[in-house]
């Protein structure tokens, strides 16, 4: 959702004050979008895939992760290990990270190499191998990982919750998979989803630096230009159903203090309530003088408490999270959490709250935007759950927002019946 700014600007500059991104697409389908910035010899260079947990089914959860780590094992252009050898030796840095709407790749070096990191990016689009080797020892990696997360109390309270909140979307699933899945998950498996949803249609390149825009679109289209078109990949993505009363799940495992989690159902990226809820996150829990940390942790309650939404292409979870004191009542942490919720869907923010929010968002944004690699990412992951254009307009939209908005989402999506309240517990806490 774009926002008009009423204010002249140079000719090739973004509401932001940063030079215009641009939109391409190469004859196969792949859409590039680049913005030159010549502050500094470097360039960041990502491609985005229009996979991730959303698009797997029971039995291959954790695929898509899988997938990211098996095409960093190298090509027959570029063997194991010599992808990363080039890249720090030209001075630069690259990796890789899978969510539930996409998986990205991204370097970020000297613009005078970036054709390497061009070439080994389309390379590993199409060429990777997926020896039955390399897949079974990454198998042991990714379970290893798996079970790394499940000995964190917060994460195995997170994905109990997800599960708890979704009937039918894949939201609920986690990325990193189940773990019976990543044991029997088969090569062909792997490989499959590998070649349907790796194809120049279903990817986004994205280039932010010191290059000419011509130059670096007909780099690209030198490598990426001749990997052919595949089938646009198809998901029926699941419309998860009105939720019609609160859920309720409980964790028990060793762990130090108990944590309240508190999920509730909010609209995609696109839908207009967007950015008041970002809004109404922060008058939450940003800071110390932030709603949730006046009411639970200064007054002694809590350690910590968290909430806001994530930026997705469906319906996600708007989440609270508080993590207690060990001497605090459990049932009245949870009850002095909803009074908050309840206190400011009834009164309302003040203006002071709104200004103080809309200045740590600005600030936010300008010192989080500071660098390619970071302009780069935000392109790009606003372009999978929406349009790259909201990382323009982003800070107009806030501007829009009022303090009746901010009222009116909470108590709109902050209700019980819309609420999936999740408890770790302390294994031997007979609370």
């Amino acid at each position: 959702m774009a926002i008009e700014v009423p204010v002249a600007l140079p000719t090739g500059m973004a509401p932001s004050g940063r030079p215009q991104a641009r939109e391409h697409t190469l004859s196969n389908g792949l859409s590039i979008l680049t913005r030159e910035v010549r502050t500094s010899p470097i360039v960041s260079f990502w491609v985005w895939y229009r996979v991730g947990g959303r698009h797997e089914v029971p039995g291959t959860t954790g695929a898509s992760h899988w997938v990211e780590h098996m095409v960093f094992k190298g090509t027959d252009r570029f063997p194991k290990g010599v992808a990363d050898k080039t890249i720090a030796g030209c001075g630069g840095v690259r990796n890789g990270m899978t969510w539930v709407d996409y998986t990205a790749y991204y370097e970020t070096m000297p613009s005078r190499h970036i054709d390497i990191a061009i070439a080994i990016e389309a390379d590993r689009m199409t060429n990777a191998r997926f020896l039955p080797d390399e897949v079974a020892s990454e198998r042991g990696v990714v379970i290893s990982e798996r079970e790394g997360s499940e000995n964190q109390p917060g994460y195995a309270l997170f994905e109990e919750t997800s599960a708890a909140a979704y009937k039918l979307h894949a939201y609920g699933q986690p990325v990193v998979g189940y773990k019976h899945d990543l044991r029997t998950m088969t090569r062909d498996t792997l490989f499959n989803h590998y070649r349907r949803f790796y194809v120049p249609n279903n990817a986004i390149v994205v280039a932010v630096g010191d290059f000419d825009t011509d130059e670096m679109v007909s780099a690209i289209d030198k490598e990426f230009g001749p990997i052919p078109r595949g089938a646009d990949p198809s998901i029926v993505a699941s419309v998860e159903p009105v939720q019609e009363g609160e859920r309720r799940v409980t964790v028990r495992r060793p762990g130090p203090v108990p944590i309240l989690s508190q999920a509730y159902h909010v609209p995609a990226n696109t839908h207009p309530d967007t950015p008041a809820l970002w809004l109404l996150g922060a008058v939450l829990s940003a800071g110390r003088s932030s709603r949730l940390y006046t009411a639970l942790v200064t007054t002694g309650l809590a350690q910590s408490a968290g909430a806001g939404s994530s930026d997705t292409r469906d319906p996600y979870l708007f989440r609270v999270s508080v993590t207690s004191r060990s001497e605090t009542d459990p049932p009245r942490l949870e009850a002095a959490t909803i009074a908050v919720l309840e206190q400011l869907a009834q009164d309302g923010v003040t203006d002071a709250e709104l200004t103080k929010v809309r200045r740590q968002f600005r600030a936010g944004y300008v010192f989080g935007s500071e660098g390619v690699t970071n302009q780069a990412r935000s392109l790009g992951q606003h372009e999978i759950s929406d349009t790259w254009r909201r990382a323009e307009t982003y800070l107009a939209e806030l501007d829009q927002v009022t303090a009746e908005d901010v009222q009116r989402v909470c108590a709109t999506y902050l209700v019980e019946r819309n609420r999936t309240t999740g408890w770790f517990l302390p294994e031997g806490d007979s609370r």
